[in-house]
Formats: structure tokens, C-alpha cells, sequence
């Protein structure tokens, strides 16, 4: 399965290139003055190839290439009902906030934690549990899956199901890859461990730099569907685990509740949307579902 996934993969960056470069050729062709038929030729491959390659990467985080039967990434169903989720924490400065705001509006969550995030605060962690939101793993050190040794990333998994095992008394049942990588290794070591694969369907992107509440409200209202798992951080940076401010997300997330409800929206536990809904792995059995 893993040579057929290279040789898949190679064949279609191939592919990627080929069509790049011809595509600059008959482009520089068509145009007349030899200056820009030189930065046609050497940008306009460059551009493509690039361009595809992140089209290729949204669809792969967001869909998946043929059938997943391990992972989740929504719940098929018309019910208007979304799961809210929180990835990189616990955080001293922003997790005990949106636990306020959660309580506040009786409202349900899961964190996907970082373990070392667990080490250093873990009564943070105790109270998500406490407060009846459920927890997932999301490496101890929000490593790149696809480019950590086996070992370690065997390690990493392990160490933080312990680490949160013994800070809350809850076993992690979800994971989730950072940044959503995820690779062979990956899916089997998540079977191995009893713990399903959730990735999200919307994401709120208030990971990125000058996203206002305003902005990251409008985001997911807008574009809010039934069954759908949202994302949302409440600790981690670009390159570290920990240190880019989240206040946006905590200003935002009163605002989104009260929009998702004034749309009809229930939000429920992630347990509940996968339950009503039927989750990826049962499609393929569905005789109601046109592919």
C-alpha cells in the first residue's frame, strides 16, 4: 500500500510539472517580446506547480484521496448540528477563558492536547475533563508526522495519552495529526492505540496574523453547514507550541455561539455529531449515498 501511495504520488507530481512547463511553453510562445517570454518560461511553471501542489494539500487535509475509512472529518447528516474544537492547548493565558465562555453558554467541546502543554499545566487539562468536554492527542511535541522517525513518532503518542491519562484520569479516544499530516504510520499507530483519527471540516484559520473576532466570526458563520467539525486554537504559534495570542478566538467565540444558535445551529460533543451522523467509515455502506 505505502509503494502504491509513492508511486502514485511521484506520477503525479510528474504530472504537475509536465503540465507546468508545457503550459509556459505555449504561453511564451503566443507572446511576442523575448523579455517576457523569458519570465513566462521560467515563473509561469514555477507558479503553477506551486499553486497546484497547495490545491493538491487543501484537498487532502479537507477530503482525502479515495476512501478513509479511519478517519473523520464530518458527519453526514441534515440535522443542523457542529462540534466545536480546540487544538494546541491547554494554555495558561487563553484555555481557562473559553472554559468560562463554554460554561457560561452550557455549550460542549473537544481539546485536542499538545503533550508537553499537558505537562506544564496539567490542572488546566484536569478541569476541560472536569467540566464535561472530551480530550484528544495531538503529540506531545505538535511534531510533522510525515517527516518523524517511527520511533519517535510512536513516542509521541504514547507519551502524551500518558500524560493526559494522568493528569485527568481520562483516556484520549481521538487524535489528531497538527497541522493535519498524517501518513501510514500514523493511521496504524491510531489503531494500535483504540483512538479514531478526527480532523475538522471548517476551520476558523484564527491561527493566522491580523485575524479580528470580527473576522474570524464572519468566517465561520458564513460558511457553517450541518455536521460539521470546527476548528479553533486556544494555545500554540507558527513554529512553537505556545506564545501567538488567541484573545481574537476568545472575543470571537461568544459571537459565534450566538450566531450558530440564531441559525439554528445545536452545537454538540464531538461523541454526539459522530453518533447521529453517519461518520466516513460508514459511507461506503449507505445504498442512499451517490458517490
Amino acid at each position: 500500500m505505502l509503494l502504491k501511495t509513492m508511486i502514485l504520488t511521484s506520477l503525479f507530481v510528474l504530472l504537475v510539472i509536465f503540465i507546468s512547463i508545457f503550459t509556459g511553453r505555449v504561453v511564451a510562445f503566443r507572446v511576442k517580446n523575448q523579455f517576457w517570454q523569458r519570465i513566462i518560461r521560467g515563473w509561469l511553471p514555477v507558479i503553477l506547480i506551486v499553486c497546484i501542489l497547495i490545491g493538491s494539500f487543501y484537498y487532502y487535509v479537507y477530503y482525502g484521496f479515495g476512501h478513509q475509512a479511519d478517519i473523520y472529518r464530518r458527519a453526514d447528516t441534515a440535522e443542523k448540528i457542529v462540534a466545536i474544537t480546540f487544538d494546541d492547548g491547554p494554555s495558561r493565558d487563553y484555555t481557562p477563558l473559553i472554559l468560562d465562555i463554554l460554561k457560561e453558554y452550557n455549550v460542549p467541546a473537544a481539546f485536542f492536547l499538545v503533550g508537553s502543554q499537558v505537562e506544564k499545566y496539567p490542572e488546566i487539562a484536569l478541569r476541560i475533563v472536569e467540566e464535561g468536554h472530551e480530550v484528544g492527542n495531538h503529540t506531545f511535541d505538535h511534531v510533522h508526522v510525515p517527516t518523524t522517525p517511527a520511533t519517535e513518532l510512536a513516542a509521541q503518542i504514547m507519551r502524551t495519552n500518558m500524560e493526559i491519562l494522568m493528569a485527568t484520569g481520562e483516556y484520549p479516544h481521538y487524535i489528531r495529526p497538527p497541522r493535519g499530516f498524517y501518513d501510514a504510520r500514523f493511521r496504524r499507530l491510531a489503531e494500535l492505540m483504540g483512538q479514531e483519527i478526527v480532523l475538522w471540516t471548517l476551520s476558523s484559520q484564527d491561527w493566522r496574523p491580523g485575524m479580528t473576532p470580527d473576522r474570524i466570526a464572519s468566517r465561520v458563520l458564513s460558511l457553517v453547514k450541518p455536521g460539521q467539525i470546527i476548528l479553533f486554537h486556544d494555545s500554540g504559534a507558527l513554529l512553537k507550541n505556545e506564545g501567538a495570542s488567541r484573545l481574537a478566538t476568545v472575543q470571537a467565540l461568544p459571537i459565534i455561539i450566538h450566531g450558530l444558535l440564531e441559525k439554528g445551529f445545536e452545537i454538540v460533543s464531538l461523541e454526539e455529531l459522530l453518533k447521529q451522523g453517519v461518520p466516513e467509515k460508514d459511507l461506503i455502506w449507505d445504498d442512499e449515498v451517490t458517490y
